[in-house]
């Protein structure tokens, strides 16, 4: 599959300005960064006399990254692509000179770059201090993460009849990959699951920078984290080719 460099850069900045102009992406992403400022607000209350715990602050980042890769990660791409079947704007891409790799890229890449970014701001906001090895850790990490949720967004959004259908899904999906790894620390059978998603790989890697834990992630994590980042993409390419906007 050819790659036109020029052709995905023109329909990349047209996507951004598209994603700019929606309503729910700017609310989207003001409001995970307000909500996780609000979280360490009330903790930090808690604890007037003291510094906050480390493990509040874990908490904190630990959210912030769930609400984000969710929200924005894998929501908005969901809600943008379903927007395009809606339109027409799919046929008429498919039908042109695009191919399924420059679509892909031109959609993904500003959600990407939206949801990387707050998961940054997250983690300043949280007042988890990193090490400089952490930080790079944290960056690929949280990379891979936004990468998949808004892969994962795409397929939705590809199969779902509309945006209503695209929402519908689309929740159902957060459900899992949000409350999974939240309620793993409180629950053994869902910490089991939660190793086995990325959600709850980067939840593990926000609770060992609290607790000291040099060792980062393990041979496992990175194996589940790029399997789920091929597989999601070639999955899209391949549904993008074969059926695309006929999905119904």
């Amino acid at each position: 599959m050819n790659l036109n460099i020029q052709k995905t850069a023109v329909l990349t900045r047209f996507k951004f300005k598209e994603l700019t102009r929606n309503k729910t992406f700017l609310i989207s992403a003001l409001l995970v960064p307000l909500f996780t400022v609000a979280i360490r607000f009330v903790y930090a209350n808690m604890f007037t006399e003291h510094e906050m715990p480390s493990m509040l602050m874990g908490m904190v980042l630990n959210i912030g990254l769930l609400m984000n890769l969710t929200m924005i990660g894998l929501m908005m791409p969901a809600t943008m692509l379903a927007k395009d079947k809606e339109k027409n704007t799919l046929r008429t891409l498919m039908t042109s000179s695009v191919n399924g790799l420059e679509y892909f890229i031109s959609a993904v890449l500003p959600n990407f770059l939206v949801s990387w970014l707050i998961c940054i701001a997250v983690l300043l906001i949280s007042g988890v201090q990193l090490s400089s090895n952490e930080i790079i850790l944290f960056l690929v990490v949280s990379g891979m993460c936004s990468l998949i949720s808004c892969v994962l967004g795409m397929l939705v959004g590809l199969f779902a009849k509309n945006q209503m259908a695209s929402g519908n899904i689309s929740s159902l999906l957060m459900l899992v990959i949000m409350m999974v790894p939240m309620f793993s620390s409180m629950v053994p059978s869902l910490a089991k699951v939660a190793q086995f998603i990325y959600t709850g790989i980067i939840g593990q890697l926000a609770t060992s920078f609290v607790e000291g834990n040099q060792q980062g992630l393990s041979v496992q994590s990175w194996l589940v984290l790029v399997v789920e980042l091929v597989a999601s993409i070639v999955l899209f390419v391949v549904s993008y080719r074969k059926n695309g906007f006929e999905r119904e």
